[in-house]
């Protein structure tokens, strides 16, 4: 008996790379763009300004105009590293900084826009210091009803090291 293996292939994809302008964030974008920049997809940059701690006390209450503005400054540069390694790729980026649970956020945006994939950087924390601080790719890999891709931060000796010292060759 034979089994149909036919593909359908969707026309346009759309991924969203999760950031916090972090060199784990940046390598998990990075990474994105090397898997999926040739696709064709659409891709979205998300920084989310964490108000967690704060869900009951109004933001302008809390921070001021200008820790906001800060905030909102971050995550403009955090989403502008995803754009200019797409620019290099070929691929459209949107970026989006959003206020609110970092969580709740990545989820609703991925259904409201209708996202295929996400991506996250993940620093491999353990132990106490998941427990204590909780994890953002663990909690979207949970409750997704997407793929999401979660990349991991490479060990320290994998990690290219710039000494200054220019090599000549004989």
């Amino acid at each position: 008996m034979e089994e149909s293996t036919d593909i359908e292939c969707k026309s346009k994809r759309q991924i969203l790379i999760a950031t916090d302008g972090s060199e784990t964030a940046n390598e998990a974008a990075d990474f994105a763009l090397e898997m999926f920049g040739c696709s064709g997809a659409k891709v979205y940059a998300l920084y989310i300004i964490d108000t967690t701690p704060y869900r009951s006390v109004s933001l302008d209450k809390i921070w001021s105009k200008e820790t906001l503005d800060e905030f909102e400054r971050a995550g403009y540069e955090a989403t502008s590293y995803v754009e200019k390694i797409g620019k290099a790729a070929g691929v459209e980026v949107e970026s989006r900084v959003l206020k609110g649970h970092p969580t709740e956020k990545i989820l609703s945006f991925a259904e409201d826009n209708n996202i295929d994939m996400i991506i996250v950087g993940s620093l491999g924390k353990g132990g106490y210091e998941r427990v204590l601080l909780g994890s953002v790719s663990k909690k979207v890999v949970r409750h997704a009803q997407i793929p999401v891709l979660v990349v991991r931060e490479r060990h320290k000796s994998e990690k290219k090291i710039d000494t200054g010292i220019i090599q000549l060759q004989a």
